[in-house]
């Protein structure tokens, strides 16, 4: 993993906006002298965070955040093949394997959207999407046959999983979890944790897309969003809001996919068909107190789109923003709950 501390972020700097996968971080201008930026690698992405501290209390902090993100890699990470939950997927068991506190926590939370959501979010696809190719670089434009969807649908399914005591039993032997859309939102709230423990008030945190916040930055004002504007040409501020404190998480599908015969093929694999979604929606925004939480209702927004996400989140008072596409280009369409944030 690497780190690096900044110099202090002097006045008169030039604003800087940072756009990411479907969002983007305004960390403001004219910056002040105990504003710092701490950046690094985590979770197969990047991660930037701005605070208001001194500068040995921001090396020590970096240091702490570090050490912490390595912890929860350690636990959650399918890339490690001897994290906590490699060994778990590695194994044939169907007896309740004991795992730590942090992943049975994780993992309970992301049944609870499962259930939630009627199967949307199934932390228990990645073998459909690898079927896809979309766990790779390249597709190769190959379409799977209904025989290996069908196989692959035996194999998954978030009603496999069991919660026991401090342990975790799945149905099925080839059984896998994969906790890619929820673990950093998890890590994001852990990271917040970290920086309030040390005294810090006036923060802004990013991994990988998703945020949280709290506070001002070095202008006084409360942080500012801006959600990115679906173009594969270059990218542009769709729309700008202010999460008071709210934890963000954006699921999008207008630059992962692939087109095969007139078919346009998404990235965002539906668990109960074991095929990409065919709707409209583009993207989806999500502000809740817990980043975990939006991470994982983005992506099972995604998967419903627009219209049973928009019942969802009203019945829920969830501030969702989304991004529909239509014969001209994209329509906007928000909770009722959204409008509090918007600019």
């Amino acid at each position: 993993m690497r780190t690096v501390l900044t110099k202090p972020i002097r006045k008169r700097t030039a604003r800087a906006v940072l756009f990411l996968i479907g969002l983007i971080i305004n960390i403001g201008c004219q910056q002040q002298f105990d504003y710092y930026q701490l950046d690094g690698f985590t979770m197969g992405t990047t991660y930037h965070i701005t605070l208001k501290t001194n500068k040995n209390s921001a090396t020590l902090l970096h240091n702490k955040i570090a050490q912490r993100l390595v912890k929860i890699n350690q636990l959650m990470s399918t890339y490690i093949e001897d994290s906590e939950l490699s060994k778990f997927n590695q194994s044939l068991s169907v007896e309740c394997q004991p795992v730590s506190k942090e992943t049975y926590f994780v993992i309970k939370n992301a049944l609870k959207v499962s259930a939630e959501t009627g199967g949307k979010f199934d932390v228990t696809v990645a073998p459909l999407i690898a079927e896809w190719g979309f766990d790779q670089k390249t597709t190769n434009d190959e379409i799977p046959d209904q025989e290996s969807i069908q196989r692959l649908l035996k194999e998954t399914g978030y009603e496999n999983i069991e919660l026991g005591i401090g342990c975790l039993l799945k149905k099925i032997p080839e059984l896998s979890i994969n906790l890619s859309a929820i673990a950093k939102g998890y890590g994001v709230d852990q990271i917040a944790r970290v920086i309030e423990t040390n005294g810090i008030s006036n923060y802004l945190i990013e991994i990988g897309g998703e945020t949280a916040s709290r506070g001002v930055n070095s202008k006084s004002i409360l942080w500012t969003l801006a959600i990115e504007a679906p173009s594969e040409q270059r990218r542009k501020i769709q729309s700008i809001f202010s999460p008071k404190g709210m934890g963000v998480a954006t699921s999008g599908d207008y630059r992962n996919y692939f087109e095969k015969e007139g078919v346009r093929y998404s990235h965002t694999i539906d668990p109960i068909s074991g095929k990409p979604i065919t709707h409209n929606l583009v993207s989806a925004t999500v502000l809740h107190k817990s980043t975990m939480l939006a991470d994982a209702y983005a992506t099972a927004f995604m998967v419903m789109g627009e219209h049973a996400a928009l019942e969802f989140a009203e019945e829920k008072e969830l501030a969702i923003y989304l991004l529909v596409k239509n014969g001209h280009g994209f329509e906007e369409r928000h909770s009722t709950t959204f409008n509090q944030y918007l600019q």
